[in-house]
């Protein structure tokens, strides 16, 4: 801690030599707003979010570069300087959207910190500004404490000290919360199709596509040949850890498909998961479907199953058995999240359309309307990288890249559907599916 404090006198005491007296200074802390291009062994926990030492260390390879990322509104014509120590020369590249990109050169000298001046910059757009770094020479080595920013009338928008690394990296979440006229009818059935662009096919990536008040259920890149399907449902009494939930809580698994792996989690909550490698590929569109049966009074079987529209097949996950419920499908909804902090600076993307509910009735209707909302990342300003929409008649989310967008966006989404007939799935078919698959021993 008094480390820390010296290190801070001193850098206050050198802003004089670079910033004018009396303007507004912010200090914006590397760690947390920066991504090396490549993780090694030495910088792995910064990347992780997860540092002792939150430098940002240049050392011995000169091909790895560093990325800082802060946000500014329109017109802002901040001043930026670095803080370091060490010996070396470090190119800065500054890049904002609209104008042409600052490159300096800073010598970095001394085995104090002080503040090392990159120059001012005008931002032409709301949006993010990237800061590059990158070592000249591998034989030197410089550590780097924060970005320091002046000149602006407008609070820029960075992950503060206080907050948790871990989850800022990663970015925002955010969300779609389905909205139709329930006409107080209880609903059984759900189905949605998800379509992820090629480009939008990120490593550490949830596109989770069918969400209810008791679970959730969509795919993910798990990164290399792991492309997994995803079903869960959560226990009833609140634990992360599974094994402390007592017996009448727990979700069981009553069947699952073959080749699905079915088992417990933790660690958000806990309860039972199945899921297996699909393989599905990005630019194709993929169909899931959901049911819900009453078993009692207080217990509800949720089903899940997947097309794979490149095999042209339904595959069947599992059925999971949840006490206490008294609903069926309610609180529906997807969303969209980064679970990899390294994949943070990268842009993902989703489609989600074609939604349809059935009613116990057996009368299909489609959905048209969503709100969208998002996690504390985004809800509380931290991360602005998060946006949603309507293109084609599809409901879209993006998160994750430090993307430019206006500081406000449209909340309430509605589609056009024209579509009048229902899916055509043939539910008796499905249901076989499952009853094929059912097992005399609860798990």
């Amino acid at each position: 801690m008094h480390i820390r404090l010296l290190l801070l006198t001193i850098v206050f005491s050198c802003l004089g030599d670079v910033f004018a007296a009396g303007e507004t200074t912010y200090q914006i802390p590397l760690y947390g707003n920066t991504y090396y291009s490549r993780t090694t062994e030495s910088n792995a926990r910064f990347n992780f979010g997860h540092a002792k030492d939150k430098s940002l260390v240049l050392s011995g390879d000169t091909s790895i570069t560093a990325t800082s990322y802060v946000y500014f509104t329109k017109g802002q014509q901040p001043q930026l300087a670095v803080t370091a120590q060490g010996k070396g020369r470090v190119e800065v590249t500054v890049l904002a959207s609209g104008v042409s990109p600052k490159v300096t050169v800073l010598k970095i000298a001394g085995k104090k910190a002080k503040a090392y001046k990159i120059g001012r910059i005008t931002t032409a757009v709301d949006g993010y500004v990237k800061v590059h770094y990158r070592l000249l020479d591998a034989a030197d080595k410089v550590k780097m404490e924060t970005l320091v920013v002046t000149g602006t009338d407008k609070k820029p928008v960075y992950l503060h000290e206080e907050t948790n690394t871990y989850f800022g990296l990663r970015g925002p979440s955010c969300h779609l919360n389905y909205g139709w006229r329930k006409e107080g009818k209880e609903y059984d059935w759900a189905t949605i199709s998800v379509t992820v662009p090629e480009e939008s096919d990120q490593e550490g990536s949830y596109y989770m596509a069918l969400g209810f008040s008791g679970g959730y259920f969509g795919f993910q890149n798990n990164g290399g040949d792991r492309r997994n399907v995803l079903f869960s449902a959560w226990n009833t009494e609140d634990s992360d850890d599974p094994n402390a939930v007592a017996h009448e809580h727990r979700v069981q698994v009553i069947s699952h498909g073959e080749g699905v792996t079915a088992r417990d989690f933790g660690n958000e909550g806990s309860g039972k998961q199945s899921f297996f490698n699909a393989g599905w590929q990005s630019g194709k569109t993929y169909q899931f479907l959901l049911h819900a049966s009453r078993v009692d009074a207080t217990t509800v079987d949720y089903s899940a199953w997947f097309y794979d529209s490149v095999k042209n097949q339904w595959m069947y996950l599992s059925t999971l058995r949840r006490p206490n419920t008294e609903v069926l499908l309610t609180g529906l909804h997807s969303f969209l999240e980064n679970f990899d902090p390294r994949q943070g600076d990268k842009t993902r993307r989703a489609y989600y359309h074609d939604m349809w509910v059935r009613a116990t009735d057996g009368k299909w209707k489609p959905v048209k309307m969503a709100f969208l909302t998002c996690d504390d990342t985004g809800r509380k300003g931290k991360r602005l990288d998060f946006s949603g929409g309507v293109e084609q008649g599809r409901f879209y989310m993006q998160n994750g890249g430090y993307f430019d967008r206006p500081e406000e966006i449209t909340r309430e989404l509605q589609v056009e559907r024209t579509d009048s007939v229902p899916p055509s799935i043939v539910l008796s078919q499905i249901a076989n599916i499952e009853e094929g698959c059912k097992t005399s021993n609860l798990k």
